[in-house]
């Protein structure tokens, strides 16, 4: 499969995920709404894992893989999926997703001062049109 293929995929279950999360989290505290979300994840992480993966390189992986892996998962999410919970409770799945929009400007600019990466012209202008759009549906 292609990658616009998966990346229009992604966005289709992001999109039916923020709906089912905004309706699910209702009457739920946005942590508990996390660890339920972690929890069912995991689970599912372990499972394919097994039935799929060679598990013998976990064995061989150094402490810092390991401690890499385990910032990545608690800042994507344990803090930012409890702030997509709380964000929703505030303004909703619609807006929440809009809002999501402008990841890639922040990560434009993450990329530029931590790693030192530049994107082409064609590519920042498609940032610009992704955040313009986001700024209009925000604000419509």
């Amino acid at each position: 499969m292609t990658g616009v293929l998966w990346a229009t995929v992604a966005g289709i279950g992001f999109g039916l995920f923020q709906s089912f999360h905004r309706r699910a989290g209702r009457g739920i505290d946005a942590y508990w709404s996390t660890f339920i979300l972690l929890f069912v994840s995991a689970v599912i992480l372990v499972i394919a894992s097994v039935l799929t993966e060679n598990l013998d390189l976990l064995r061989t992986a150094p402490l810092k893989a390991y401690v890499n892996f385990g910032l990545a998962g608690f800042i994507h999410f344990f803090v930012g999926w409890t702030f997509l919970s709380i964000s929703q409770k505030l303004v909703g799945a619609s807006r929440t997703g809009a809002l999501i929009g402008a990841t890639p400007l922040f990560a434009f600019i993450i990329g530029i001062l931590v790693f030192g990466e530049f994107l082409s012209l064609p590519v920042i202008l498609g940032i610009v049109l992704v955040v313009g759009g986001v700024y209009l549906v925000s604000n419509g």
